[in-house]
């Protein structure tokens, strides 16, 4: 599978004013007390992961080497709830990407995606769902060449359904696809990549997603708020005493 030559990030957000500290320190005091306490992440602590592919449609010049030409990548994605709540009732759901050697061998992406609306304004509002088989965004913007946008996983199959009670990948018939897609906060979404879902991936129990030390130059989480993620990230890791976690 194809891989363009474009190094990974291991720095935080840039080009936006910092946080207060105290917030910083607020928040990442509540998810070290909650993630010590569970031995967990306080949010999405277990999931279903599934080796995928994600395949890149290249048809626009966006400014990052991942999107602007067409191939093929190996990858990981995982369903998780965030509570979880209790069968049947409904979650915000997660979907977490890695898309393998997105900037070149040994530099993936990852995405951390979670249920929302489509439509403006309703794109910055976690909405609790049943099943997984719906869209998820990122919520907070992403730096995509020099736009900012949001991203978006959009069922490819508006009639399927994977009930969101599922503890087990291998209880999922797959493939199961989504169109990957960037909007701007207003804007129409434009397909940029399909992940497909192929087979469940059960010894990944403890895979790490980090959006911020797994970025791309011209690909990668903007904004204040997104600044909280790699301090909260390594508030959670501390806690539970884990090496490499998300």
């Amino acid at each position: 599978m194809s891989a363009p030559r474009h190094r990974a990030r291991r720095r935080e957000t840039t080009g936006d004013r910092p946080l207060p500290a105290w917030l910083t320190k607020a928040v990442t005091a509540v998810i070290g007390w909650g993630a010590g306490r569970r031995r967990a992440r306080l949010f999405h602590p277990r999931g279903m992961v599934f080796d995928a592919v994600f395949s890149v449609t290249g048809t626009r010049d966006w400014g990052v080497p991942l999107l602007d030409r067409p191939g093929e990548y190996r990858a990981l994605a995982r369903w998780s709830k965030a509570v979880p709540t209790p069968r049947g009732l409904p979650d915000v759901l997660g979907l977490a990407i890695r898309v393998d050697d997105a900037g070149g061998a040994g530099s993936p992406l990852d995405l951390a995606l979670a249920t929302t609306g489509s439509r403006p304004v309703l794109r910055h509002l976690l909405v609790p769902r049943r099943d997984f088989a719906v869209t998820y965004t990122s919520l907070l913007p992403y730096r995509v060449g020099t736009r900012h946008r949001l991203l978006a996983a959009v069922p490819a199959d508006p009639a399927r359904r994977v009930p969101a009670d599922l503890t087990d990948a291998a209880d999922v018939a797959v493939p199961v696809a989504f169109r990957i897609a960037v909007a701007a906060p207003t804007g129409p979404w434009r397909q940029v990549a399909t992940l497909t879902l192929v087979a469940p991936r059960p010894d990944a129990a403890r895979l790490a997603f980090d959006v911020t030390g797994h970025a791309l130059d011209g690909f990668r989480p903007c904004g204040r708020l997104n600044r909280l993620r790699g301090p909260a990230y390594r508030a959670s890791r501390r806690a539970r005493g884990a090496a490499d976690d998300g």
